[in-house]
């Protein structure tokens, strides 16, 4: 049995801690965690004591974790998105190889030094574009490889990103301003964009995109409503964005929950939402059903180093971001976006990313010349369906949604972890590669450009501009 690999963790966060930390503490044959970097000392410390870490590699910051001699092999760099680019060059420079959260930087030149600088030393470089590591959209990929659709002509892909999740994120959160962070095409839709590329193995020949900013101003804000919605807003009961209803009852997670596949979750979720005071009760001697009642998960964990106290969530309401009302908060990213393109090969394909959705997912629809593939990827459901054109006949594909994983995206945080492993231990070649990683942030900022300038975008052009 090979030794476990031994990483260095710049970022002990919702993506560092959360999701490839408890990858390592549920596989310690296959993973190690052997020293941190977190400017949080609670967060600092509490990774360290989950994975058993010195003092002496416990680092304030990435400097000082890369100031020593060289600790292990591998990092993982999950850092805020502007710290990418000084972080990734430094790591890479001191020989490192390093698994680098999505987006690899906020700006193109940036997004270019990285990369250019991890070939130019010869280092593994993967980007966590963790959709590609599910089952589900590894099924995408076979079937439209396949020729079960027959020649495909064009490809309609959407990012519905939740109501709640656009005013955690975008509107209250760390992205909500392009000044101080990546746009929203590229920090959201890099997934969805480096999925379309893998899909159809072509760059894009042409695109064009738009979009805008349309509901959270201050224009549309209720009358009465007030900076906070802790300080007695009169739509409380009405208001979908309230505050409280999103992080201290977990009302939308709760919700989701309630639509599991699962009849078993699907009782849960419901039990939660109509007798809360039952289900804390039968809590106490049933764990799935105290999980969903005293929920502490995302975005809860996101504003309070505290998330299983309620009045650590209330008062982070009432003091920080997160309380605010979301059309007092002066973002001034899009809340909907469309990016068409043409690839090399004439097929044709849309993105559509919005925030103003009922439920979190990805719904799909790919027509060919013989077949059309349906598909949806949601917290609670997981399908797809091929339509033949001739016979009618229809072939349906179920999978585990986000809901039944114990990883997530839909269980492609733990297959990115997997395949990290794998690679390190130079058991498998990387699945995609950064100069792979590359093409989908290409098209997200020639996006931008595109949706500021209201013109079509030669990619040749654009490219050539670039060298």
């Amino acid at each position: 049995m090979p030794n476990p690999v031994r990483i260095l963790l710049f970022g002990a966060g919702n993506r560092g801690a959360g999701a490839y930390g408890q990858y390592a503490l549920k596989h310690p044959d296959k993973v190690r965690f052997v020293a941190v970097a977190e400017p949080n000392p609670i967060r600092r410390k509490n990774f360290a004591v989950a994975h058993h870490i010195p003092l002496e590699l416990q680092f304030e910051s990435w400097q000082e974790a890369l100031a020593i001699s060289k600790i292990t092999n591998a990092v993982i760099n999950a850092t805020q998105d502007e710290m990418h680019h000084a972080s990734a060059l430094a790591t890479l420079n001191a020989g490192y190889d390093m698994l680098l959260e999505k987006p690899i930087a906020p700006t193109i030149m940036q997004t270019l030094n990285i990369v250019r600088t991890a070939e130019a030393n010869n280092r593994t470089l993967l980007i966590c574009h963790v959709l590609r590591f599910t089952n589900f959209f590894q099924k995408v990929n076979e079937i439209l490889k396949s020729g079960q659709l027959g020649q495909v002509v064009n490809i309609s892909h959407s990012e519905n990103v939740s109501y709640f999740h656009m005013a955690h994120s975008y509107v209250r959160g760390n992205w909500r301003n392009t000044e101080i962070a990546a746009p929203m095409i590229l920090a959201k839709c890099c997934h969805d964009l480096d999925l379309l590329y893998w899909w159809v193995g072509e760059k894009a020949q042409t695109l064009s995109s738009t979009g805008n900013l349309l509901h959270f101003w201050d224009i549309n804000a209720p009358d009465g409503a007030p900076r906070r919605c802790t300080d007695g807003c009169p739509v409380a009961e009405t208001c979908p964005y309230y505050a409280p209803r999103i992080y201290l009852e977990s009302v939308p997670i709760k919700i989701a929950v309630s639509k599991a596949d699962k009849p078993l979750l699907k009782f849960v979720g419901k039990m939660t939402l109509k007798t809360p005071k039952l289900a804390s009760a039968l809590g106490k001697l049933i764990p799935p059903i105290r999980t969903l009642a005293e929920y502490s998960g995302w975005p809860r964990n996101t504003i309070t180093e505290h998330p299983e106290s309620d009045e650590a969530v209330l008062e982070a309401l009432r003091t920080g971001p997160y309380g605010r009302c979301v059309y007092h908060c002066a973002n001034d990213v899009v809340d909907h976006q469309v990016v068409s393109m043409t690839f090399d090969s004439g097929i044709t394909a849309t993105l559509t990313m919005h925030g103003h959705s009922h439920e979190e997912g990805r719904t799909l629809r790919v027509d060919g010349s013989k077949a059309t593939l349906l598909g949806k990827f949601t917290y609670s459901q997981a399908w797809l369906e091929v339509h033949e054109h001739i016979s009618g006949a229809v072939e349906r594909y179920t999978f585990p949604s986000e809901v039944d994983q114990t990883s997530g995206h839909g269980g492609g945080d733990a297959g990115l972890m997997q395949h990290f492993v794998q690679v390190m231990r130079g058991e498998v070649p990387p699945l995609t590669s950064a100069r792979d990683s590359l093409e989908s942030h290409l098209m997200a900022f020639a996006a931008e450009e595109a949706r500021f300038d209201e013109e079509t975008i030669d990619m040749r052009e654009y490219l050539n501009d670039l060298c």
